[in-house]
């Protein structure tokens, strides 16, 4: 009789929504024919203001987090261990080195699952002990998962005796129909959805609908997401009332379920003029393919890897708001180009960033790296 091959999944699912805690309720919710499944959720914060920031009840949660996992990797040994670290933060890195230097050595191997981008970079500027200590925590792990080509930069601080890259990937409730979504009027409809935060771009959607209300475009910017720098929301809102461009801007705040995908629906556009810190893949940009949106972003981390500039949207510069609105007025103009890269963004989702695309990847990984005796490769 084969051995059972042992894996603990240790990860954040929703809430908060952000993209990986999205992706892990992926991973955590698959069936893993041939594994032996365990799984371990982590609920350090309830909501997105609360990410990366100390609280007491953290402090509890973690030492509980480390206990359950000990009695679980000793019940099942050999057992490995599936871990996605934490952001480029101070909060969540010290979490980190806590945790996984209290658990690996209970492990058979762990698995690194490397979601947020920037982290090597934060840990090379962080003073020689606690550099010393992570890349001790982080280090020659069995696997190391990046999900971005054009960010890994991990494998190369950190070491693992195994790499791989495997693009995230989700289903949607419901394809939009390209010729369904042109044929409603006039007005074109810009999503922008993410939390709302300056490095986001948030900002820039203001000065981009200045621009775009100047070129005489009729559009509504549909903005989706929580509220999660105060100082922030005060200056959209003076900045909007400065511009005049209230009447163009719907602020809609946090949505999920089909209320989201109502206004994925109802999109022509989707817009992302992301600078964030920790931005890796974007999962939204996942969704607004789907929905063949054609997506005007950035040119920033992980994002060009996924918006193919003049085939599925348009790529520009950081904080440019006149190249944004000159890229987005571009495709409002041509009927015929948003048609052609709503198709290309349908095909591209379908050819690379389904949840079955995904979840057959990361079933690679798990192969490849626990051995058909239930120990690691």
């Amino acid at each position: 009789m084969p051995a059972r091959r042992n894996l603990l999944l240790v990860g954040q699912t929703p809430p908060p929504y952000h993209g990986q805690a999205v992706a892990t309720k992926v991973i955590f919710d698959h069936d893993w024919p041939g594994f032996r499944v365990l799984r371990l959720r982590m609920a350090y914060s309830a909501g997105e203001a609360n990410v990366g920031k100390f609280r007491i009840g953290k402090l509890m949660h973690l030492a509980s987090l480390i206990f359950k996992s000990w009695w679980v990797l000793l019940r099942n040994h050999p057992c490995c261990l599936y871990y996605p670290p934490a952001s480029p933060n101070l909060i969540p890195v010290l979490r980190d080195i806590i945790y996984l230097f209290a658990v690996r050595p209970f492990s058979s191997g762990v698995i690194l699952h490397y979601h947020a981008g920037g982290l090597p970079a934060y840990i090379a500027n962080l003073n020689p002990v606690l550099r010393f200590f992570a890349r001790f925590a982080y280090g020659r792990a069995k696997a190391g998962i990046e999900i971005s080509k054009s960010v890994g930069e991990s494998e190369l601080t950190f070491a693992p005796v195994n790499e791989f890259y495997v693009a995230n990937g989700l289903d949607v409730p419901r394809l939009a129909s390209v010729d369904e979504r042109l044929r409603d009027g006039n007005t074109t409809r810009i999503l922008y959805l993410a939390g709302l935060r300056a490095t986001k771009g948030v900002m820039d959607i203001v000065h981009t609908a200045a621009e775009l209300k100047g070129r005489g475009i009729d559009f509504i910017f549909d903005v989706a997401g929580p509220w999660q720098e105060e100082d922030t929301r005060r200056s959209f809102e003076e900045a909007m009332e400065g511009a005049g461009v209230a009447d163009c801007i719907v602020m809609h705040g946090r949505v999920t379920g089909e209320e989201k995908w109502k206004l994925y629906q109802n999109a022509s556009l989707f817009f992302f003029p992301s600078h964030y810190e920790s931005e890796n893949f974007p999962l939204v940009l996942i969704e607004a393919m789907a929905f063949g949106l054609p997506v005007v972003a950035t040119r920033w981390r992980g994002i060009p890897e996924m918006v193919m500039d003049g085939e599925t949207g348009a790529l520009c510069e950081v904080s440019s708001p006149k190249q944004f609105a000159a890229a987005l007025d571009k495709i409002i103009s041509s009927e015929d180009l948003l048609k052609a890269m709503s198709l290309a963004a349908q095909d591209r989702y379908a050819s690379n960033y389904t949840r079955e695309s995904f979840l057959t990847n990361m079933h690679r990984v798990f192969e490849t790296v626990i051995g058909e005796k239930g120990g690691v490769q």
